[in-house]
């Protein structure tokens, strides 16, 4: 019981941790790693070193990480167009906390972005295998059951130059057990979304969403926007900064042990974690790093794609904002999202949260929406840094985890 303070103040702290949970949900597990976490299930992904912290302290400087969400259903319960799926990155993030541990950049890499894989070795067959032409997606299937992991790090360590300490997979089911665990995750509707591939019909409004549903709505891109991967991007964004919001709120899902250790069980029952992160100070370490940051500084964005000359159904990178944003991020710069516009699968919520503002393709110069919640998570980042942050180019979609916004149908 001694340890009971120091757990429970680390496990508050999650609160921005918990952004990620649907595709990670890392830090999270901290809380519970030392009852379950000898159920998880690791791999190696070829970093040197040790993580650079003393005992249950926050991690020293800037801290990388990549996760991932796969497609993949074996095992799991059957798939809503009755296959197994394939070993798939269906969701890439490449997290970058700052230096001073006041800022977190999400970069949701989208999965058709055509690019040249470096060579990876599959552990199973013992291959390397370079592709200098190949869908993002692939990457995780490069290395067979046990070095997926690693190529994908490799993938994003070669698009972006950021080379990430710690990964993680989330297996198919784990985002409809965590959105249960934490009581559902309120979304807000703008435009009706119906998409019969994975069985999800919701209409304009604020709608409750967990378990299978919840999968649903993050998986769904026919029902999204333009119908496409961009639109799906943006789509789960607004549940991810619902979630934050959800677990920040006074009396929310963090501030109930019980509910914590849920949302902790879902997490690593549903889990593949880079071998580094085993230890439990250095779970607690990596959620410690997140202690006093705003919502407001914690950025989701898209890395910046256009349309494939050669076939309509791939992107290819938008060269001149990306080598914005990865300068950015290599060098620890502070950022905002003043000029950027929200994806094309989503819409800023009004004050009346059954009546969402119409949609605008328009940057927004006026910078971050407010929270329309009074709970917005810690605020006691250091004071002007947004004064001191620049602004990425406006072709870099997303939004901050402060700002209440609403999905935009297909239809």
């Amino acid at each position: 019981m001694a340890r009971r303070p120091a757990w429970l103040e680390a496990a508050r702290l999650l609160g921005i941790a918990a952004v990620v949970a649907v595709t990670s949900a890392t830090s999270v597990a901290a809380v519970a790693v030392g009852s379950l976490g000898s159920s998880v299930q690791t791999v190696g992904i070829g970093v040197g070193g040790k993580p650079s912290t003393t005992g249950a302290e926050a991690l020293r400087g800037a801290v990388d990480f990549v996760v991932v969400g796969s497609d993949t259903r074996q095992g799991q319960t059957a798939a809503a167009e009755g296959d197994p799926g394939t070993l798939n990155n269906d969701v890439t993030m490449l997290i970058h906390i700052s230096a001073d541990h006041q800022q977190m950049t999400a970069v949701s890499i989208p999965r058709d972005t055509i690019v040249e894989l470096p060579a990876c070795v599959d552990i199973d067959s013992g291959q390397t295998r370079p592709a200098v032409r190949a869908m993002f997606n692939e990457a995780l299937a490069r290395g067979g059951d046990q070095g997926g992991l690693r190529c994908v790090v490799a993938a994003v360590q070669s698009l972006t130059g950021v080379e990430a300490q710690f990964a993680g997979i989330l297996k198919f089911d784990g985002v409809a057990a965590m959105s249960t665990a934490v009581g559902g995750v309120d979304v807000c509707v703008a435009t009706p979304i119906h998409d019969h591939y994975v069985g999800l019909d919701l209409e304009p409004g604020i709608h409750p969403i967990e378990g299978q549903t919840a999968s649903a709505f993050l998986r769904s891109r026919h029902g999204i926007g333009d119908g496409g991967d961009l639109g799906r991007i943006s789509n789960q964004q607004v549940f991810l900064s619902a979630l934050a919001r959800k677990v920040l709120a006074p009396g929310g899902a963090l501030s109930h042990p019980v509910k914590l250790y849920e949302l902790a069980r879902a997490a690593l029952s549903n889990m593949i974690l880079s071998d580094n992160l085993t230890s439990p100070d250095t779970m607690v370490s990596l959620a410690l790093t997140l202690r006093g940051m705003d919502l407001s500084k914690v950025l989701f964005v898209q890395y910046p794609t256009l349309p494939d000359p050669a076939d309509g159904n791939r992107l290819v990178v938008d060269e001149q904002p990306a080598q914005a944003l990865t300068v950015a991020l290599r060098t620890d710069a502070k950022t905002n999202l003043d000029d950027s516009p929200l994806g094309g699968g989503a819409t800023k919520q009004s004050s009346d949260s059954a009546a969402p503002s119409e949609p605008s393709s328009a940057p927004s110069s006026a910078g971050p929406t407010e929270p329309t919640s009074p709970a917005s998570g810690p605020t006691d980042a250091t004071p002007g840094t947004s004064a001191t942050s620049t602004a990425l180019p406006s072709a870099i979609t997303g939004q901050t985890a402060a700002e209440a916004t609403c999905s935009r149908g297909s239809g």
